[in-house]
């Protein structure tokens, strides 16, 4: 017999949920959200990563984003067998920064991580975030990340050396660490964040951002005066949307990065940004715009040689000449054995420990 509790789904007008089943006064640490989109080979893998945490005080928010594939049949056998669990379903596909938001409305956590489905989290990942961030009274600590090739399968790097310490990241920095040409950069980043903070600034995710959601939330993040530290130690396994070995894609719904519409949403911020960043800050903001717009040029040129159209690629060519230089970038990238993103990274990190430690000294 089957002593499982029934679990009962409340229908709401765009969606279907569960109650929260943890008790009122249950001390949640940490909230960790997962949205989900089909990603059915890989979910319970990232669930399984934040129930075997050894932080146990937590609750786990999965918003299932209308799958059509296997997705829910997973997470409606695995809801009655760990109460820190919650679902939410959309009735149709809204997109990860809609379900994000919708997770944070919902949390109960003293901080708010996120983990996509094809994503996992090293055992003691939250409870080493929660303990640096609460030490140094961030608003928001994240980590360095694994770079894992799923079609090769296996680890191919970390995102930058790994090392004991943990650091400050300003604005300047994580502008200056987020370049639109890296496979990996500062905008891609997996903190967590405290949920007060959230709920006292606003802070939420742009609903209409198809890529790059996570770098936006987190520029809003410093606009509204967050205080941010990342630790050098990697602790989040990210799968490469493109495998930097195998050269193939990581899942079959992965598409090339709109970078058009990241380009559009960054135009605004950089309207907003203009009246509350310094000069250089603004500046850096202006030049990930430049290379999103000339990255979707030069994809789209891509797709016009893919086509045989080789008189409209020529003529795009001509008109941006910038592409050639992006192309030679890629090109000397592939050779490296560390790629440049690595390298600026760990000059950044490298830079804000020692201010860091000898600030600790002089105080």
């Amino acid at each position: 017999m089957d002593h499982r509790p029934v679990i009962t789904l409340l229908e709401e007008s765009d969606c279907w949920l569960t109650e929260c089943r943890l008790a009122p006064s249950a001390d949640i640490a940490v909230s960790v959200v997962v949205p989900n989109f089909c990603g059915g080979e890989t979910l319970l893998r990232a669930l399984h990563s934040v129930l075997t945490q050894s932080l146990r005080e937590i609750e786990l928010i999965v918003i299932d984003d209308a799958s059509i594939d296997n997705s829910w049949d997973l997470l409606t056998d695995l809801l009655p067998r760990d109460e820190r669990v919650r679902v939410v379903r959309h009735k149709t596909n809204r997109g990860k920064p809609v379900a994000m938001n919708r997770a944070i409305a919902l949390a109960r956590g003293q901080w708010l991580a996120v983990l996509d489905a094809d994503d996992w989290y090293h055992t003691d990942r939250l409870r080493a975030l929660v303990e640096q961030g609460e030490q140094t009274g961030a608003d928001m600590v994240a980590d360095n990340q694994f770079l894992y090739d799923a079609s090769a399968g296996k680890v191919v790097s970390t995102a930058w050396p790994e090392s004991s310490a943990l650091w400050p990241l300003s604005l300047d920095d994580y502008l200056a660490g987020s370049n639109a040409y890296d496979t990996f950069n500062l905008g891609m980043l997996k903190p967590l964040l405290r949920t007060d903070f959230i709920r006292r600034t606003g802070l939420g995710y742009e609903e209409k951002a198809r890529h790059g959601q996570d770098f936006f939330h987190l520029l809003q993040f410093y606009l509204a005066g967050g205080k941010a530290v990342v630790s050098d130690r990697a602790l989040y396994f990210y799968t490469q949307p493109f495998g930097r070995l195998s050269r193939k894609w990581s899942h079959r719904t992965r598409k090339r990065y709109d970078f058009q519409n990241a380009y559009e949403i960054n135009q605004r911020y950089l309207e907003i940004a203009k009246r509350a960043l310094p000069q250089g800050q603004w500046k850096r903001l202006r030049t990930r715009n430049d290379r999103l717009r000339l990255l979707e040029l030069y994809y789209r040129t891509r797709e016009s040689i893919g086509r045989g159209d080789w008189l409209e690629a020529f003529r795009s060519i001509a008109r941006h000449p910038a592409m050639l230089i992006y192309l030679l970038r890629r090109l000397l990238g592939r050779m490296r054995q560390n790629p440049g993103y690595y390298n600026t990274i760990r000059r950044i990190a490298r830079r804000s420990a020692r201010r860091m430690a000898e600030g600790a000294r002089n105080a």
